[in-house]
């Protein structure tokens, strides 16, 4: 009958027992030299890999070496998946070639949604209907071998927005794709502080842009022209009026299309024209607290607070550059005006000194032609001097309104 220890001897697996005073290894233990690597958790001899396992049983020390093969290596493998996979942080998904989610890790649920309201479905169910075209392209590039990356805008199952950097890679069975694999991390927040950064960007380049504009144009009517044309550069519709007398008047084409309603002040709300798409923000544009005109950009859509706040300086910034160009205006008008009295003034003189030059005549050879008709002569002169008085005086009245003005 066979002993134990002969089993044991031969046994496919390496054996070490160690107690006081007691030490037995089989022929495996010895020929990978479990005793000198007790210390291991695995010993690699012969292009072989074997895995040691302790266990102290009463007073004994046992070691056990069992070869570890390629199946086990995989088994243990995808042990370690499966662990990775249902707690990663991440969302892992799994599609058919139809595109229909088969499996996903429980991250699916930082959209909100059941696992259920997932599975079978596919990824138009997380997705907002504009991105429907970036998902479908690139799940076709997966299925033609290749690896993507891509962002795009994930709906929850309330309706919000979340970004999703996504890298996505082929399934293959017998050298054929049968779907994808792939992982989506979840980068809202960066996202958006990116999206808020280039539009912050652009409120600045706009702004840059029409300050660059003012005092080039030749009146206050060609500068909101050119500047409704900026804002159409970047695909902002704008409009503008001034007041004159009181009243709002269009300065720029088509303003009318544009149902400006209630108190002129700085608001950013939803706008009561029937064609809005969306917010629109009003900026009355002022200086020293006195409103010189209003400009509003039409269904701007939602704007951040650094965008309100730079486009908020055009209030200042052109209520500025139009009340130069009025008084600008008013200079000229005032030189002109002054050149014109000038030479009505002395136009004037000629006229006093003519008359003048002649009454002084006619005393001087009154004698000659008799008292009676130098007086005739002089009343004569008199009264064309009276004249030029009172069309002097006409002129200074009217230079004294157009100052007041």
């Amino acid at each position: 009958m066979m002993r134990l220890e002969e089993v044991f001897e031969n046994f496919p697996i390496a054996i070490l027992i160690i107690g006081e005073g007691f030490v037995y290894e089989n022929k495996m233990s010895k020929e990978i030299k479990l005793k000198e690597n007790v210390d291991k958790d695995i010993i690699k001899i012969n292009n072989k890999i074997f895995k040691i396992i302790k266990k102290k049983i009463f007073n004994f020390e046992v070691f056990i070496g069992l070869e570890y093969t390629e199946e086990q290596r995989n088994i243990e493998a995808l042990r370690i998946y499966q662990r990775f996979f249902k707690e990663a942080k991440d969302f892992f998904f799994i599609l058919d070639e139809r595109g229909r989610f088969l499996e996903v890790n429980p991250s699916y649920e930082i959209l909100g949604f059941r696992r259920e309201d997932i599975i079978g479905k596919t990824s138009r169910v997380i997705a907002f209907e504009d991105q429907i075209g970036i998902l479908r392209e690139n799940f076709e590039r997966v299925l033609k071998g290749e690896t993507v990356r891509f962002i795009f805008k994930a709906k929850t199952a309330n309706g919000e927005t979340r970004f999703l950097d996504v890298l996505e890679w082929p399934r293959f069975s017998n050298g054929e794709t049968i779907g994808s694999e792939g992982v989506a991390r979840d980068v809202t927040d960066s996202k958006k502080l990116e999206i808020e950064l280039e539009k912050t960007t652009r409120a600045l380049k706009i702004l840059n842009k029409i300050n660059q504009q003012i005092f080039r144009e030749l009146d206050e009517y060609s500068l909101l022209l050119k500047i409704q044309m900026i804002f159409k550069e970047f695909g902002i519709n704008a409009y503008a009026w001034l007041f004159e007398s009181g009243k709002l008047v269009e300065a720029v084409p088509n303003a009318s299309e544009c149902p400006l309603r209630g108190k002129i002040e700085f608001k950013f709300e939803n706008c009561s024209c029937p064609n809005a798409k969306g917010k629109s923000l009003v900026i009355p544009v002022t200086f020293e607290d006195k409103i010189l005109g209003v400009l509003a950009l039409c269904s701007v859509g939602e704007l951040t607070e650094n965008e309100i706040q730079i486009f908020s300086q055009l209030s200042e910034d052109l209520g500025f550059a139009i009340n130069h160009y009025k008084a600008e205006r008013q200079r000229r008008i005032f030189s002109h005006l002054l050149a014109e009295n000038l030479r009505q003034f002395e136009d004037l003189a000629d006229k006093l000194r003519n008359p003048l030059a002649i009454a002084i005549g006619y005393v001087e050879i009154r004698r000659e032609v008799g008292c009676e008709r130098a007086i005739e002569e002089i009343e004569k002169q008199l009264k064309r001097i009276l004249e030029t008085v009172d069309e002097l005086r006409f002129q200074e009245t009217l230079g004294y309104l157009l100052t007041r003005k």
